[in-house]
């Protein structure tokens, strides 16, 4: 099986630990105001975490250790909650739970559901975190992807999955159990409480299955905009924190001049999906500060079977990973940015956009998106090319993969 991990760097001359940059001294008002320090943890949602920030003097303060220990405290929250493979994670007695059974869940969990609901509506189900079996299916789950979760086997398991198609009996029937807007969420005396629908389970073979969720990507976009929403309360002005580097919430950049309109953006590479096809680390490089910005891609977990390309990101309408439909040519986005939405809206919105296509996401991102911007990867089959689509300004970004075409919309 391949993997490819889907990141942000942020900012020249940045080492990949994000552990700590040199110092820089002011040299006018306008010039570099300080150095960047960084924190990194590998303990939550099975990836990197980092916190950037300039220190008040030449070493992280106490109050700067506590705040990184508060950021820690709340990625383990969100992830105790909304984990699928952690017993007693309210998404995973959700899981659990027989069909018309209401779960007491936490606060957590309620208002990344509640997110989740509307951003489920407004993009007409091309957002979806009820294709949980689906993800289970085509092999991405913990389960499959993280050698250290131990489970059970299911009915549905192929040997080698990376070299065999599911059963397309349990992909309809998987299919058929996620109408995520049967799920029902209430607030009760500080308690709160997510419905499974009555019709939410089908048998196959004599197997009972239930709707399952998966809040991973939408969950991680939340814990950053808690730890962001922390950090800014604390007066922090500079810096970056990053979840996996698909979800991040970037400030200004204290180790660059200040630019006309006197902010002092981040540069922020966005990863290559292709690297066989093109030499450069990053396809595009993007001028950004004070914004949340979100990444979705066909790339960071995928393997190939005849051809074609099977990721995590599953189309709600096939039951497929997206681009890998039966009739499908390959054609399709391979990453998708968004940048100015909420951590957990842009999550969300990016893994939508994915299973749009390329011409339902334009008219999405025109109707929905038009003051955010927007810039993604088309791959087209059958003239095998890809080509940039974005809607910013002139200047802001800067295409670096020779052979990427722009079109602007």
């Amino acid at each position: 099986m391949k993997h490819r991990s889907i990141s942000f760097s942020v900012g020249a001359g940045m080492m990949a630990a994000c552990l700590l940059l040199s110092a820089c001294t002011s040299s006018d008002e306008n010039g570099p105001v300080g150095k960047l320090l960084g924190y990194n943890n590998f303990a939550y949602f099975n990836t990197q975490s980092t916190w950037a920030f300039m220190p008040e003097g030449d070493e992280a303060s106490e109050t700067e250790k506590a705040l990184w220990d508060e950021m820690k405290s709340i990625f383990a929250r969100v992830e105790n909650s909304v984990s699928t493979d952690i017993e007693g994670s309210s998404v995973a007695r959700f899981n659990a739970a027989d069909a018309g059974e209401e779960v007491e869940i936490d606060k957590t969990a309620y208002e990344i559901l509640q997110t989740a609901k509307e951003v489920y509506e407004k993009t007409e189900g091309a957002y979806n975190p009820a294709v949980g079996l689906l993800v289970d299916l085509w092999g991405f789950t913990p389960r499959f992807t993280d050698s250290d979760v131990v489970a059970d086997s299911q009915p549905y398991d192929r040997e080698k999955y990376w070299e065999q198609l599911p059963d397309g009996e349990y992909i309809q029937a998987f299919l058929a159990l996620s109408d995520f807007s049967a799920v029902t969420l209430r607030e009760d005396e500080g308690k709160y409480y997510a419905l499974k629908p009555e019709t939410a389970a089908i048998a196959v073979d004599g197997v009972t299955y239930t709707m399952q969720l998966n809040l991973g990507g939408i969950g991680k976009g939340y814990a950053v905009d808690q730890a962001a929403a922390l950090v800014r309360a604390s007066g922090q002005e500079y810096g970056y924190i990053s979840l996996g580097g698909s979800s991040m919430y970037v400030m200004q950049n204290p180790t660059v001049d200040a630019n006309e309109e006197g902010v002092r953006p981040w540069k922020v590479s966005v990863n290559n999906p292709r690297p066989s096809e093109f030499s450069v680390s990053s396809y595009a490089s993007v001028s950004m500060n004070d914004v949340f910005l979100s990444s979705s891609g066909d790339y960071e977990q995928y393997y190939e079977i005849g051809g074609k390309r099977y990721c995590h990101i599953i189309n709600p309408n096939t039951g497929f990973p997206v681009n890998a439909d039966p009739d499908s040519d390959g054609s399709g986005i391979a990453i998708v940015s968004v940048f100015g939405l909420t951590a957990a809206e842009g999550d969300a919105t990016t893994t939508a956009l994915m299973a749009m296509g390329k011409d339902r996401s334009l008219e999405y991102i025109a109707e929905n998106l038009e003051d955010k911007d927007v810039i993604f990867v088309y791959y087209d089959g059958q003239a095998d090319s890809y080509t940039v689509y974005t809607n910013m300004e002139e200047g802001k970004y800067t295409v670096l993969a020779e052979g990427m075409s722009v079109v602007k919309f």
